[in-house]
């Protein structure tokens, strides 16, 4: 899976990891890649976040929480 984010002519990200949807026991292992890097960033943090759904259409109720949260890099990206 690939995934990619950024804020224009600031920022770009791009994420690869082995699948969408893991199970609280599994292991995320992939790779981060800063393709542009125009802003100072302080930290870098991955949160493992469970999210219910309920109901469908204008009856539906989402709810999410935060079970765990990880620090994955601390200060400026080195090339």
């Amino acid at each position: 899976m690939q995934m990619e984010v950024g804020i224009e002519d600031c920022l770009h990200i791009e994420f690869e990891y082995s699948k969408s949807k893991y199970h609280l026991k599994d292991v995320v292992i992939g790779k981060i890649y800063f393709v542009l890097v125009r802003i100072k960033l302080k930290n870098m943090e991955l949160e493992i976040r469970r999210r219910e759904s309920t109901g469908s259409g204008t009856n539906m109720y989402v709810e999410t929480e935060t079970l765990a949260k990880f620090e994955l890099m601390d200060g400026v990206p080195i090339r």
